[in-house]
């Protein structure tokens, strides 16, 4: 995935299903990747980082 990526449906934990950005027009930004990590930018402002996998 490309900086600038538009996400949705995201997992905190694998497996649990998707539970940040879940809502109609809610997304979050992809706004730096280093390696298997990458940071996520969330409607509230909050910045996440987590291991980068899509389906």
């Amino acid at each position: 995935m490309t900086l600038g990526t538009i996400i949705h449906n995201i997992e905190i934990t694998l497996g649990r299903g998707g539970q940040l950005a879940r809502a109609v027009g809610v997304v979050a930004k992809l706004i730096a990747k280093e390696g298997k990590s990458s940071t996520l930018k969330l409607p509230s402002g909050e910045k996440i980082l987590g291991i980068a996998e899509s389906k």
